[in-house]
């Protein structure tokens, strides 16, 4: 933790810019997390095949049809194809079909990021619910005020929030869990009472919990978890 207090006192003055500016250099959507791109690396391949299997891994699309390598020319008012926006929801739709989200399911979301995923879900699924939990409070500031402009503060509910400290009542209470780019800021000690957390949360019937990761190569992890700066140093609670 010898890092945290520096890069906490750099950090705080640009948090106020940092949620101006967010909007800026993410897609509308707010996402910040990693994508899933037409085709593999997508936002890296002008030339890439754009067929149903494509990609250097021999990947298969996601639920969509090919698209023409050629696209049309930009006129005076036609939208610009937003790339990243479709990539960032193609993710989130991938992660609620993984997680089998249904009608009138109550979901736990651990970590709320901007909302992106939790107001998806809200208004694309009749009948869900999500609680949503989060350690900032810009996140939770902004996302309640994202939840409200699309209407459904009946529907979603932003907490602030460790995981560890889920009140008593909700054990046991989710259809569904689901967790998106928060478990790397855990920290390896953690790890299991994170996951038994995330047990604990779901009912015991029934339940299903999708978590998507960052992950890095098995080799590597010794080193990583080594360095006196590293990324958990920073996030570490």
């Amino acid at each position: 933790m010898k890092c945290f207090p520096v890069f906490l006192a750099f950090l705080m003055p640009s948090i106020s810019w940092l949620i101006l500016n967010f909007q800026g250099f993410l897609s509308k959507d707010m996402t910040y997390s990693c994508a899933i791109f037409d085709v593999l690396d997508g936002d890296l391949e002008d030339s890439a095949d754009r067929g149903e299997w494509s990609g250097g891994q021999g990947l298969k699309r996601l639920g969509h049809p090919p698209l023409s390598t050629h696209s049309p020319s930009h006129t005076e008012g036609q939208d610009i194809r937003d790339e990243l926006y479709e990539a960032q929801i193609r993710k989130l739709n991938h992660i609620i079909k993984k997680a089998k989200i249904l009608p009138g399911h109550r979901v736990l979301e651990i970590g709320s990021g901007w909302g992106s995923m939790s107001i998806l879900i809200a208004r694309t699924i009749p009948g869900t619910t999500v609680d949503t939990i989060t350690l900032s409070v810009q996140q939770q500031s902004l996302t309640r005020q994202r939840v409200a402009d699309v209407g459904l503060e009946k529907k979603i509910t932003v907490h602030l929030m460790d995981y560890r400290d889920m009140p008593a009542d909700w054990e046991g209470v989710f259809d569904r869990v689901v967790s998106i780019e928060m478990i790397e800021a855990v920290g390896a000690e953690f790890l299991e009472k994170y996951w038994n957390v995330v047990d604990w949360a779901m009912k015991k019937k029934g339940g299903i919990g999708v978590v998507q990761v960052i992950t890095i190569p098995e080799p590597s992890k010794q080193h990583y978890r080594s360095r006196s700066c590293s990324f958990a140093d920073y996030t570490r609670v």
